[in-house]
């Protein structure tokens, strides 16, 4: 290739040709772009710098051979229709291509004839780049609102239509084919009852440049209802003049359809606890009726049993033996009926009685319960461990009953033991407190039942009792938030654990 400002070599070239070959070397040697010109047998005739180091071209040489396949093809169609051609070629690497060009092939012409052609290639690899980021957010965008359920819009107010997005005419059940927007047209779709209240906004915006942002009903061609909020802003130009309005519109049909569940939910739900409240308060008062019930008509005759029995049993010795045994029985009897009927009166008072909180130390209760437990039956030796302090935070009156069960259960079903012990004290986690005896036991497989009233493990025979002690300490220590379990094994003792409030 000459040097610029040398003609170049023109072998076997027409000097026409060798004229326009003259031409591009001074002008394009030291130009960025590819430049080559090659003669209609594909023969080149010029490269400049950037081509020959690209394609490494050399004056004679085939084209063919080292063009892009984009060029190649378009080199004939070139000769054919005598037309420059305007293409774009990438620069393959293994991942694809690495950089962008863009070709002008132009015929070179003398008279009827093509001589041969031009290709300038222009690097636009930035652009192709910028191009690909600016399709990637588009597509971004669109996915984006489709997934949020947004759609944009902008109205130049010079002109009638606005410009909406893709997600905004699948919201409201539209195509660009089929229809146009305008505000005439939108506020025809605005549901009757929101009307007034989009066109007062629309005024203000137009009027005092004031945004908005409110919820409303559209109508869908298809006669659906769908819930969308709207924001509006407005643009203004240098003077403060309106000149645009750019505008979101989000459909939130599935939130209000969620919120009008939740109202209907509470509704109903509310319309249950009322009605439950009714039941509770009929049964309070049922409650009641059976405390004043249970306190009067049922006490008195069994007292009045309870002393015919004894005044009988003074004078036994005029009575048959048979007899006196019956009445033996009798008082027995009303003594049970006696004890359980307190025992239901004391399950109805927990549940209706205050809870009146201070700190206590259930190890002074525990004392005072195991005091009188042994004024009941002064000739047991009974060994009693309790830790000390154990403090909490609860109503005094319902504890002391709670634990008057509890260890009166222990006292009870140990008896039966030659060495009998009970154990008051705290897990060593700290979290729940625990009344232990090594008596009778029970099976873990029936622990289920132990705090359901009058569901008894061991037989009346064995040991004495209502059913009914276990139930009312279970509702005792729920009503302080806490809870109660058991462990324990057949003939190897029990163990209960409850939990209460800290202090």
């Amino acid at each position: 290739m000459s040097r610029s400002g040398e003609r170049p070599a023109t072998v076997g070239m027409s000097d026409s040709l060798a004229d326009h070959v003259g031409a591009l070397s001074g002008t394009l040697e030291n130009s960025l772009d590819l430049v080559f010109a090659a003669d209609a047998a594909g023969r080149v005739l010029f490269a400049n710098r950037a081509a020959r180091e690209r394609w490494q071209m050399r004056v004679g040489g085939e084209v063919a051979a080292l063009l892009p396949t984009e060029v190649g093809s378009s080199v004939s169609r070139l000769f054919e229709e005598r037309q420059s051609i305007r293409l774009e070629w990438g620069d393959q690497g293994p991942t694809g291509p690495r950089h962008w060009y863009s070709c002008t092939l132009s015929p070179l012409i003398e008279g009827d004839r093509t001589l041969g052609y031009l290709s300038v290639s222009a690097d636009v690899t930035r652009l192709k780049r910028s191009e690909e980021r600016l399709r990637r957010s588009d597509q971004l965008m669109v996915d984006t609102q489709g997934v949020a359920h947004l759609g944009t819009w902008e109205w130049d107010v010079s002109e009638p239509t606005a410009v909406w997005s893709a997600e905004l005419y699948r919201i409201y059940g539209l195509t660009p084919e089929t229809y146009t927007p305008s505000y005439d047209k939108y506020l025809a779709m605005v549901h009757p009852d929101d009307r007034a209240r989009v066109m007062e906004a629309t005024n203000r915006v137009f009027q005092e440049h004031i945004p908005y942002s409110h919820d409303e009903r559209i109508f869908r061609p298809d006669g659906s209802v769908r819930y969308l909020h709207t924001w509006a802003h407005p643009a203004l130009n240098e003077s403060g003049k309106l000149i645009r309005l750019v505008g979101v519109c989000q459909d939130i049909t599935e939130q209000k359809q969620a919120e009008q569940q939740v109202v209907a939910l509470n509704t109903e739900l509310e319309r249950r606890v009322a009605e439950r409240t009714k039941t509770i308060e009929d049964s309070l008062k049922d409650l009641e009726a059976f405390n004043v019930m249970a306190s009067h008509d049922l006490r008195a005759p069994l007292f009045v049993i309870q002393g015919s029995c004894e005044l009988l049993l003074r004078d036994a010795s005029q009575l048959p033996a048979a007899a006196q045994k019956n009445l033996e029985r009798i008082r027995r009897s009303s003594l049970q009926m006696a004890t359980l009927v307190n025992d239901l009166l004391t399950l109805a008072q927990v549940g209706q009685a205050n809870l009146v909180r201070s700190r206590l130390d259930l190890a002074d209760i525990c004392r005072e319960v195991v005091e009188g437990l042994r004024l009941t039956e002064p000739h047991r030796s009974v060994s009693v461990e309790i830790d000390s302090p154990l403090t909490c935070l609860a109503d005094r009156g319902l504890i002391r009953i709670a634990l008057g069960n509890l260890l009166g259960n222990a006292w009870k079903y140990s008896a039966r033991r030659d060495e009998a012990k009970i154990e008051v004290g705290i897990s060593q986690d700290k979290r729940a407190f625990f009344v232990r005896d090594n008596g009778a036991g029970f099976d873990m497989n029936d622990a289920h039942r132990l705090f359901v009233p009058f569901q008894r493990l061991h037989s009346s025979t064995d040991f004495a009792g209502t059913g009914i002690g276990l139930a009312g300490t279970q509702r005792i220590i729920e009503r302080h938030g806490g809870r109660i379990w058991a462990e324990g094994a057949v003939n190897q003792g029990a163990t209960f654990f409850f939990e209460l409030p800290a202090v």
